[in-house]
């Protein structure tokens, strides 16, 4: 899983560097008119968080290496949580660049990592783990309320395009976070609510993938103005409130989880 990390970080950081190096890479897709110009500021936003990422997944490994957390390994598996949503979008929306077969092997090795990853876990560590009871209950209401907003949302924004039958550029975003995530979401905060202790692990990674994600998505909010459209300062509040709270509870997650 480690050396699955080691690529995908490579793989991500030169895809992002090579957004910001190439103009052709997203220009030549953007003029065909397949994709609204708007698109344009969400690939930039994410190249800056997936770098960011890129980087810390390479640092964490080899801090995992040296140290055994459990912590960093959790870290590391939310991280490539992040990759593959970030990737899928690319993937599933068939954003043909020149280097779209690196979208795909990013994406690919993102989920297997996270599969083996989660699988990878000793039963015997899993059941000596703790976890304040208020941050547990903390966690699972934050999870609750992304449910409780984006899945209403989502459906309603799809609403229209179904009644059309016409596809928006953004589709992808309705498959990932309908068909995954937020259906992850909900299956850890009911592992929370019984007190499975495997929901321990899989609140950290939750609450990871969570705060970079939205990261690059309140990043792609604001930077809209750049590209000729006004700022949507309500959802980019949500946005980066959102990523404020989840990395906030991540951290005392990651203060909190122990050993009985």
């Amino acid at each position: 899983m480690l050396i699955m990390s080691m690529i995908v970080s490579v793989l991500s950081f030169y895809s992002a560097v090579r957004g910001f190096a190439d103009e052709s890479l997203y220009g030549g897709i953007i003029s065909t008119g397949i994709f609204k110009q708007v698109f344009a500021a969400g690939t930039i936003s994410q190249d800056i968080v997936t770098i960011i990422s890129s980087v810390m997944i390479i640092i964490l490994v080899v801090l995992y290496n040296r140290y055994k957390d459990m912590r960093i390994l959790i870290s590391i598996i939310g991280l490539l949580g992040y990759h593959f949503y970030a990737y899928g979008i690319y993937v599933i929306t068939a954003y043909y660049t020149s280097i779209y077969f690196i979208y795909m092997a990013i994406f690919t090795l993102s989920i297997f990592g996270v599969i083996i990853g989660v699988s990878g876990f000793a039963r015997e560590d899993i059941n000596q783990l703790c976890l304040a009871k208020n941050l547990r209950v903390i966690g699972g209401v934050f999870l609750s309320l992304l449910v409780c907003v984006f899945v209403p949302m989502w459906i309603i924004s799809m609403v229209p395009y179904i009644q059309s039958h016409t596809v928006p550029d953004f589709y992808a975003v309705f498959i990932l976070d309908l068909c995954f995530f937020m259906p992850f979401f909900i299956a850890v905060v009911y592992m929370l609510i019984k007190d499975y202790k495997p929901a321990y692990i899989l609140l950290g990674i939750a609450l990871i993938k969570t705060s970079t994600l939205v990261l690059s998505v309140a990043i792609g909010e604001v930077t809209v103005q750049s590209h000729g459209f006004e700022i949507d300062v309500a959802m980019a509040g949500v946005y980066f409130g959102a990523f404020v709270i989840s990395l906030l509870l991540f951290i005392q997650y990651c203060l909190k989880l122990g050993d009985t």
